[in-house]
């Protein structure tokens, strides 16, 4: 393997002996540069190209802004910040300034080397995916419509409807369609669909500065269906450095690249996923035949309304709908005093297997009912557009 140049910006004379003597007992990292300020980093950069920059804590200047700097004129370096102690806000000034990982002073070398190692292999990741995208990928005429479905109650079948509404949509319409996950916590679409994610929303973050319309699809995991999928990230905790900024980059980027952007939600409203909302077309609201699910529908419309989202976006589903049940479907109108939009019968078995399974009910059992629902689900969506002349 080639070795990975790295540059050290510190002024401490001290600390910058350590951290050479740490490196070069390493085969694989090479330090082909020390400046012990801006200026000195800037003049170094201009005839020399390191894969790595580790900026240290005892500099003269905003390390933050030379980090900004650095990162928005060379994106293909990895930046490194030191820092003295573990702060949550210097953690966000870190990343936001465009550094690929924060290491703690007083460090370990495998620490050092380790960091080292994968900010280097994350921007490679990176360069490829960049190389590999076509000159100019096939652009849409217009915006894209944004279908978000919500409900602030757990299992009702947010997920179940969102995987095979998109299915159905690219089906029914032969439109481009893409499935966001923003259920940032909890989400598993990939489950779902039985796919493994080679990148997932934090990776597009992590890239926020370059993203696109032809960009943002290299990140995205191609189905069977034809639809494209952005799953959640696969470790919550580090959730907390995705932004309301960041989901609405993302999606007004699918936007300008999809005919359709179906966005399964969290189960709660939540300040950096409310860009779902604000851009949202249709909102489905998914609720089912309990007592529960219905009053929490119903209080969550009424915070919709307060917060003067478009009562006409709002569509009410039905799932797990049951005739022999106590409530009916009449019983769920008179107390949301609201029609409903599509109506999903139950089927236990035939959902319990779809998720277990991977295979969405409109790709494993297209004739059943349930799929049916789904078909009349999207096209009732297609003739949204169409009859208000916005194709």
């Amino acid at each position: 393997m080639d070795k990975i140049k790295v540059l050290l910006v510190e002024k401490s004379s001290s600390d910058r002996e350590l951290i050479s003597e740490t490196l070069s007992k390493i085969d694989y990292i090479n330090l082909v540069g020390e400046a012990d300020n801006a200026e000195e980093a800037n003049y170094f950069l201009n005839d020399n190209y390191p894969n790595v920059i580790l900026i240290g804590t005892n500099l003269e200047l905003d390390r933050h802004n030379l980090a900004k700097s650095i990162s928005n004129e060379y994106p293909d370096i990895a930046i490194i910040m030191i820092e003295n102690e573990l702060k949550e806000d210097t953690m966000y000034k870190a990343l936001f300034s465009g550094a690929k990982d924060v290491i703690i002073s007083p460090f370990t070398s495998s620490k050092l080397v380790d960091s080292i190692f994968r900010a280097a292999q994350l921007v490679n990741e990176k360069s490829v995916v960049h190389k590999d995208i076509p000159v100019k990928q096939r652009r849409r005429s217009g915006r894209g419509h944004v279908i978000t479905v919500f409900s602030t109650k757990g299992g009702v079948g947010k997920t179940f409807i969102s995987t095979n509404l998109a299915i159905s949509l690219a089906k029914d319409s032969d439109k481009r369609v893409c499935l966001v996950d923003l259920d940032l916590d909890f989400g598993n679409t990939v489950l779902a669909l039985n796919m493994v994610p080679r990148f997932t929303i934090l990776d597009i973050v992590d890239d926020i500065r370059n993203i696109d319309q032809d960009i943002i699809e290299s990140y995205l995991i191609p189905h069977e269906s034809g639809i494209k999928v952005l799953p959640a990230n696969a470790k919550p905790q580090i959730n907390e450095f995705v932004n309301s900024e960041h989901i609405e980059i993302i999606l007004r980027a699918l936007q300008g690249a999809f005919d359709y952007v179906v966005v399964d939600m969290p189960a709660r409203f939540y300040e950096p996923v409310n860009p779902a909302f604000q851009v949202a077309d249709v909102l489905l609201m998914v609720t089912t035949p309990e007592i529960s699910a219905v009053r929490n529908i119903k209080a969550s419309i009424q915070t919709l309304q307060e917060l003067n989202f478009p009562k006409s976006k709002i569509k009410v589903v039905l799932n797990k709908a049951d005739s022999s049940g106590q409530i009916k479907s009449k019983d769920v109108e008179s107390t949301l005093n609201q029609s409903l939009y599509e109506i999903i019968d139950a089927d236990y078995k035939q959902a319990m297997l779809s998720l277990n399974d991977g295979i969405p009910v409109t790709i494993g059992k297209p004739k059943s009912p349930i799929s049916k629902s789904f078909n009349s689900l999207a096209k009732k969506i297609n003739s949204e557009f169409i009859e208000s002349g916005v194709k």
